[in-house]
């Protein structure tokens, strides 16, 4: 299986995305997480523990790792271009396409759906990232009646925002392995509860 996480804006939680999707999946099965990201955060990530869960590579690298791995993932650059989307289409069971409930980073989100609708993608799904957590917020309702709106598929699920990803990356550790933060099983349930749906979703798909 493989599945992209993708944004033309950074900035929205992509790579603590593909991070704990591959952290998910190694629960399953082998995986790997392929950074494509110049700035190269998920390698960055796992180097800060002396035995990372899962392996982290480049791109560069995927040739000669990629066969060993029952589930890849990818953390793409900011912003791919639309052949770089082309090719994640061709080759990706799933593309996941973080964004905050912001007005400007829905505005991007459409220009990326727009992209991939241009080259045909039925297979991407948008997850809301960075969710207030007070209660009084209505930025994800909002959000989702604007997604609505415009016909863009969207999870269920969403990931709220806590500090415990701060120290989960001190650690270079998923969010799940992060002690003394009450917020941590929280934050790691709520990706649990996405990455379930994506998995029934591209299962029940016949994509893998």
């Amino acid at each position: 299986m493989i599945i992209t996480i993708a944004s033309l804006k950074g900035g929205v939680g992509k790579t603590t995305t593909a991070f704990h999707v591959a952290a998910y999946l190694q629960s399953l099965a082998n995986t790997v997480l392929v950074d494509g990201d110049p700035n190269r955060s998920a390698i960055a990530w796992s180097k800060q523990t002396t035995s990372p869960s899962f392996k982290v590579i480049s791109e560069k690298q995927l040739p000669k790792y990629g066969s060993q791995f029952a589930h890849i993932v990818i953390d793409t650059q900011a912003r791919p271009s639309n052949e770089d989307f082309a090719d994640l289409v061709d080759t990706s069971d799933l593309l996941v396409l973080p964004s905050p409930p912001t007005f400007l980073d829905l505005q991007a989100l459409v220009e990326t759906t727009e992209v991939l609708t241009s080259i045909g993608c039925k297979k991407h799904k948008v997850l809301l990232t960075k969710v207030p957590t007070n209660t009084g917020s209505t930025d994800e309702r909002d959000a989702r009646e604007f997604l609505e709106e415009q016909s863009i598929p969207v999870f269920k699920g969403r990931i709220r925002f806590y500090k415990a990803y701060e120290k989960a990356a001190l650690n270079g550790t998923p969010v799940n392995l992060v002690k003394g933060d009450r917020n941590a099983a929280i934050a790691w349930a709520d990706y649990k509860t996405v990455i379930e749906e994506a998995l029934e979703e591209v299962y029940a798909s016949g994509k893998v």
